[in-house]
């Protein structure tokens, strides 16, 4: 024991958690057990200790065995059943986390030791591999490091369940990113998916019973479940899962969560955070590359965000709240292809969730031949959160992905999400919208609004050459295959571009490669002013180069959650299909989203897609005359009769695409048939009363506005091209032999303009377009019943079905709607038109003018803007 009154000096203190007394009794019994290793005839030996006991043999010894004491301290350090932070979507705190473990000095030290014993094997094979075997013996291929790639992945899978749920979630994050760690890493790591070790189930049983308030433990659960799984039929990271059947006769899957699961988390992800400086510096170092206080600040932030997620798993509540909340948002948006489990609210609990069982298999082992849907089913719902609900699922491995028995995708584990602004969401969609109708040079102004790019950076972006390697790379990622085919297509572009004769070897090409890559970045680096560029060492330029590209070019973190969730869909796409094609995947829900969304951005990205330039704009029918409606081009007096009206007729200068327009229908008919129902051809069905009642809309919708617009512009140019045939140019060829010509001004009212051209040049195009498919469609109509019959059929199912009559009453409003709409626009460019040429009559004019607009407003009064959202 201590004497009475003893203290350390002034200026030294113990670590938080450890005390005088408590530290002389742990010496008390480090000594204790020191002795008893002692043979005790050595305790008799008075010459040995005469000799031995120098004061330098006694510090030693005194050493020792205050190391075995403070080695018996952090053995004995446990987790007390306390977390730095509560479970929840807002609680992760890294600074909170750092007070709590600073108190907790031996436990945090007895976790390092933990992890350091259990990886030192580990990282010592790895790193024999690659420095002994590879850089010193000057293996430049690595062989020795590929060759044990398949034992080691075997180690780094048995070490990640070893080191416990975090590994293990940071294992199956890792297990779909085959860019980031070696194939056969990633396919070890898979078995993390739904192969986790479980704990006991008495223990489960045990916190099931005390979260449903049963005071008998876990034999009274038979109060509640008539029959329980004895063990877990699946075990995760942060719970495992049951199978019951209730009283009432509804199966159910009953998800327990792991005993302290938080206090662990909290520790591992403290000491995450606490080592990413120095794991940041080594993999610099490893790559020759220096390190920046930005790459130390942009690593910590990463573990934050995965940290936040990982601990809003661990509230069930929260994941009940998203499984409703989805299955309700994909209904609302008539997505009936896909689904998620029913909730059963009454026996969940913060740690306990209970939800009815689904029966299904996984997607990406399910043989069905309705997998490739059920794969665009996928890309639809999560672009439907992305862009629409604005609540992501963020862990979306393959195992959480089912194919139902009755064809349905459901999607299961929805305790981590990222909540997508409204803002981000539009600024996604314009990026889509872009990268669709490759306009590149609008990019670097979404590199902005994504978060990729700073503000004050932007400049520099639009000059580098960030756009030229990114409109290739999604070149390449839209011809599908993945990141294999997506290699060999980009070595396949080198070899034509350096090495065309194909005279080189693999390891000459890459380093002709490498040669041209460091030209190229010494010619960007001087158009950044970067003096003496031209003359750098390699190792300069690529510093030089990291340097730049971090200035400007950033990940934000939420990017990585929408990667991870997209990986994976690719990576079950390209199990079914090895040639598919994520990026065309895409296109479908974005053509659904932009002709439904009446958004002033989405209308802006729709027009850019169709080759409409300039901002969207609200139906001019709509708008007070004169306020922001669409222009009309009108010829000068020194114009010739046909015309050089010079620019467009919508105040962008662009025209319609009849090709994208038919292909954006398609694409649009292909995502409402592939999401609304399991029946494919009812599928189609429903896209096709969509798509038709988005055109006869009487409310009116973003492809309307548009296609009344064209419309409006074919009508007045081909009514004027009528007229023009019959007052200028007949009459002409009449009186021309007696030197009369009709007057100039009835010539310019009546001038062909390029727009006049451009309009009827679309019109036929789409005719030409869609003229075999109505002709298709009237073939299969020849081998139907006689017209006479199959119109009393189709009359007498309509007057037999409520919802046709309404949707055949519906129609007969909108033409209506949509003829008044054409027709009145065309009146309005008739006023514009009038009021623009020169050399008119005043009489005239105004006659026109007021005519028109009386008319126009008769048949369509004009009225203020609507348009809300962003």
């Amino acid at each position: 024991s201590l004497p009475d009154g003893l203290s350390l000096p002034d200026g030294l203190s113990l670590p938080d958690g450890l005390s005088l007394p408590s530290l002389a009794a742990e010496l008390t019994v480090a000594a204790e057990h020191a002795g008893s290793l002692v043979p005790p005839e050595l305790w008799s030996n008075a010459p040995l200790f005469g000799t031995a006991l120098t004061p330098t043999a006694a510090l030693l010894q005194l050493g020792v065995i205050g190391a075995a004491a403070v080695g018996g301290a952090i053995s004995r350090a446990e987790l007390d059943g306390e977390a730095p932070y509560a479970p929840g979507t807002d609680s992760y705190d890294p600074a909170a986390a750092d007070a709590f473990f600073r108190a907790r000095p031996l436990l945090v030290a007895k976790r390092l030791c933990s992890l350091s014993y259990l990886t030192g094997g580990f990282t010592a094979g790895v790193l024999w591999d690659w420095l002994v075997l590879g850089k010193l013996l000057r293996d430049e291929e690595y062989k020795a490091l590929k060759a044990s790639e398949p034992n080691r992945a075997k180690e780094a899978l048995n070490l990640c369940e070893q080191l416990g749920p975090t590994f293990i979630k940071l294992g199956q994050a890792l297990s779909i990113r085959t860019d980031l760690i070696p194939e056969a890493y990633a396919l070890e790591l898979r078995q993390l998916q739904d192969a986790v070790p479980p704990f006991p189930s008495t223990q489960a049983k045990e916190i099931l019973a005390s979260e449903l308030g049963l005071p008998g433990g876990a034999a009274a659960l038979a109060s509640t479940f008539r029959s329980l799984s004895t063990e877990p039929l699946a075990a995760a990271s942060i719970g495992q899962v049951y199978r019951g059947t209730l009283h009432d006769g509804r199966t159910v899957a009953v998800k327990v969560q792991r005993p302290a699961i938080l206090d662990e988390i909290g520790l591992d992800l403290y000491l995450l955070r606490l080592l990413t400086p120095l794991q940041t510096r080594i993999s610099n170092a490893v790559n020759r590359l220096p390190t920046y206080d930005a790459d130390i600040a942009s690593a910590q932030a990463l573990v934050d965000e995965w940290g936040r997620g990982f601990v809003a798993e661990t509230d069930y509540l929260y994941e009940a709240d998203n499984t409703e909340s989805f299955a309700e948002a994909m209904a609302r948006r008539g997505l009936g292809a896909v689904t998620s489990p029913a909730v059963v609210r009454e026996l969940s609990s913060s740690r306990v969730l209970v939800t009815e069982w689904v029966d299904g298999t996984r997607l990406d082992l399910d043989a069905s031949p309705d997998v490739p849907r059920l794969c665009g089913v996928a890309i639809n719902a999560y672009l439907t959160m992305l862009l629409d609900t604005g609540v992501l699922h963020c862990d979306p491995h393959p195992g959480n992905l089912l194919r139902t028995t009755d064809g349905k995708l459901c999607i299961l584990d929805w305790g981590m999400t990222l909540g997508v602004p409204q803002d981000l969401q539009y600024s996604l969609i314009e990026f889509i919208a872009h990268v669709n109708a490759e306009d590149y040079a609008a990019m670097p102004d979404d590199f902005v609004r994504l978060g990729f790019t700073p503000p004050e950076q932007l400049e520099r972006v639009r000059a580098s050459n960030l756009t030229e390697g990114l409109s290739f790379v999604l070149r390449q990622l839209s011809q599908g295959g993945g990141g294999k085919k997506l290699q060999a297509r980009v070595r396949d572009e080198w070899r034509e571009q350096y090495d065309p004769g194909g005279l080189l070897s693999k390891e000459e090409l890459r380093a002709k490669v490498r040669e041209g890559f460091y030209a190229q970045a010494r010619t960007q680096l001087e158009a950044d002013g970067v003096e003496g560029a031209s003359v750098m060492d390699v190792q300069n330029v690529m510093e030089k180069m990291q340097q730049r590209n971090r200035e400007l070019f950033q990940v934000p973190p939420y990017i990585l959650y929408v990667a991870r969730a997209f990986s994976t869909l690719e990576g079950i796409g390209l199990s079914v299909d090895e040639d598919y094609a994520i990026v065309q995947e895409c296109y479908p829900y974005l053509a659904r989203r932009l002709f439904t969304d009446r958004s002033p951005r989405s209308k802006a990205a729709l027009r850019a897609m169709l080759g409409l330039d300039g901002p969207a704009v609200r139906a001019p029918s709509a708008l007070p005359f004169g306020a922001d409606t669409v222009g009309v081009v009108v010829p000068t007096a020194q114009s010739s009769a046909r015309g050089n009206g010079g620019g467009g007729g919508d105040g962008g200068g662009g025209g319609l695409s009849p090709s994208k327009l038919v292909e954006m229908s398609e694409q649009f008919r292909e995502a409402t048939a592939a999401t609304a129902t399991v029946d494919r051809g009812a599928g189609q069905a429903e896209a096709t009363r969509e798509l038709a009642g988005l055109l006869i809309d009487p409310e009116g919708s973003t492809l309307q506005d548009i296609l009344v617009e064209e419309s409006a512009r074919l009508g007045d140019a081909a009514v004027r091209q009528a007229l023009r045939t019959a007052l200028v140019d007949t009459p002409a060829s009449l009186v021309a032999p007696l030197g009369l010509k009709p007057p100039p001004a009835l010539e310019a009212l009546l001038a062909a303009t390029d727009e006049d051209e451009r309009a009827l040049a679309t019109a036929s195009e789409i005719a030409e377009l869609i003229g075999p498919r109505v002709r298709q469609e009237l073939g299969a109509a020849a081998s139907e019943p006689p017209l006479p019959t199959a119109v009393a059929e189709a009359v007498g199912s309509l007057l037999a079905d409520g919802g046709a009559r309404g949707d055949v009453w519906r129609g007969v409003q909108g033409v209506t709607t949509l003829s008044r709409r054409v027709g009145a626009l065309m009146l309005r460019r008739g006023v514009q038109r009038a009021e623009g040429t020169p050399g008119l009559p005043a009489a005239a004019r105004e006659a026109i003018i007021n005519g028109n607009k009386a008319v126009a407003d008769a048949i369509e009064p004009a009225g203020p803007p609507a348009d809300g959202g962003v």
